[in-house]
C-alpha cells in the first residue's frame, strides 16, 4: 500500500517566529525523545551550511527556519540534553556542529546503523519506511537549494517527511536489535558515530554532495560489518 504524505493534512508547525521558539523549547522539555533531521545547502554552496532543522516529537512535528535571524542558543542547549533519533546521523551531526556548534549529551538511536546491524540490504530511510510501514515517501526534494527563501510547500512537505516515522521507525528497529541480541552493538556504533562527528566538522565537497543527496547507501564498517556477516 502506499500512501501520499505530501498534503496538506500532513500538519507541521514552521518556526521563524521568537513565540514559536518558546513554545517548541516548553515542548522539548517535556518530551521524552526527540527526532531530528537537517537540509543544508551543500549542493549549492562552497561554504555550506544549516538551512532548516526538522523535528518530531509525540506526533507533532516542527521545521526550524535556521536562517530566519532567531536566537535558537537555549533550544540546541535542551536538545543537546534530549534522547535522539537520526538516520544516518553523522552529517547532520558535523553540519550542526559546525553551523551552530551543537553536540549531543544524550542517547542517540541511528536508524542507518540499527539497519546496517540488521543486515538488511536497503537501509536509506524511504526503503525502511517502505518496508515497516507500507508507505512510500518522495525523493523529489533531495536536491534543492535549502538556502533560498521562502521555501515552498513541496519543499517543507518533503522535509518534514524526514522525521515524521522515525520515532516508530526506532522503535521497531529496536526490537529487532533485541530479538537478535545486537542491542549493545547499536549503542556503541551510535556513540562511535557521534563521536567521530564531533572530532570533525568538515569533509571533501565531493563526501558532501554524496551525503547531500541521500541517495547512496555507506559501506557498512566496525560492528556493521560484522553483524552483516553473520545476518
Amino acid at each position: 500500500m502506499s500512501l501520499d504524505l505530501n498534503t496538506p493534512s500532513d500538519g507541521y508547525v514552521y518556526v521563524r517566529e521568537r513565540s514559536s521558539v518558546q513554545i517548541l523549547l516548553q515542548r522539548i522539555g517535556t518530551a521524552e525523545r526527540v527526532a531530528l533531521d537537517t537540509e543544508a545547502d551543500s549542493l549549492h554552496s562552497y561554504f555550506e551550511k544549516v538551512c532548516l532543522v526538522q523535528l518530531s516529537l509525540g506526533g507533532e512535528h516542527y521545521l526550524i527556519d535556521p536562517l530566519a535571524g532567531l536566537d535558537l542558543n537555549g533550544l540546541l542547549q535542551a536538545l543537546a540534553d534530549k534522547p535522539l533519533i537520526l538516520h544516518g546521523g553523522d552529517y547532520d551531526f558535523r553540519m550542526l556542529r559546525a553551523s551552530m556548534g551543537f553536540r549531543p549529551r544524550g542517547e542517540v538511536f541511528d536508524t542507518m546503523i540499527a539497519a546496517q546491524l540488521l543486515g538488511f540490504e536497503q537501509i536509506g530511510l524511504a526503503a525502511l519506511t517502505e518496508r515497516f510501514f507500507a508507505v512510500t515517501i518522495g525523493k523529489e526534494g533531495q536536491k534543492s537549494d535549502w538556502s533560498r527563501r521562502p521555501l515552498s510547500q513541496k519543499q517543507l512537505r518533503y522535509a518534514v517527511n524526514d522525521t515524521r516515522f522515525l520515532e516508530r521507525l526506532a522503535d521497531r528497529l529496536h526490537g529487532e536489535l533485541s530479538a537478535r541480541g545486537r542491542i549493545d552493538w547499536h549503542t556503541e556504533s551510535c556513540r562511535a558515530m557521534v563521536e567521530t562527528s564531533a572530532r570533525s566538522c568538515t569533509r571533501s565537497r565531493g563526501d558532501l554532495a554524496h551525503q547531500g543527496s541521500r541517495a547512496v547507501d555507506p559501506p557498512p564498517t566496525g560492528l556493521c560489518a560484522r553483524a552483516l556477516a553473520l545476518a
